[in-house]
This record gives structure tokens, sequence and C-alpha cells, in this order.
């Protein structure tokens, strides 16, 4: 009447028993795929970002080490 619970789950291939293919990968949550593309971003447009991070380093140093 009851079937019993699989411990594995295998299947029959040809006559041998064979393990199934790995069940398909989740999908990335929202706030890692946000991630990735803000990563994707920054490493694509590296020239604008590069400048960026020129500018926002000159303005701390300047507001750090500027005339009295």
């Amino acid at each position: 009447m009851f079937d019993p619970i699989p411990q594995a789950r295998v299947v029959r291939s040809a006559g041998q028993l064979v393990a199934p293919p790995p069940a398909p990968r989740r999908p990335p949550g929202m706030f890692a795929e946000q991630a990735r593309t803000v990563l994707a971003v920054a490493i694509g447009m590296w020239p604008l970002t590069a400048v960026l991070l020129l500018m926002m380093g000159l303005l701390i140093f300047a507001g750090n080490y500027g005339a009295p």
C-alpha cells in the first residue's frame, strides 16, 4: 500500500543503476543579481570608474591637506 521512502535517487538505464543528472541550479537572489550588475557596469566602464576614483581621492586629499 505504501511505498518506502527512497534513500537516494537512482534510475535504471540500460539495466544498470545510475545516478540521475543533478537538479538545475537555483536562480541567484535579488541582492546577488544587483551586485553582479553593479560590478559588471563598473568593470565595463573602467575608464570612467578610474577617473571618478581619482577625482574622489584628490577631493579627499585636498580636504585633508588643503591650505588653511
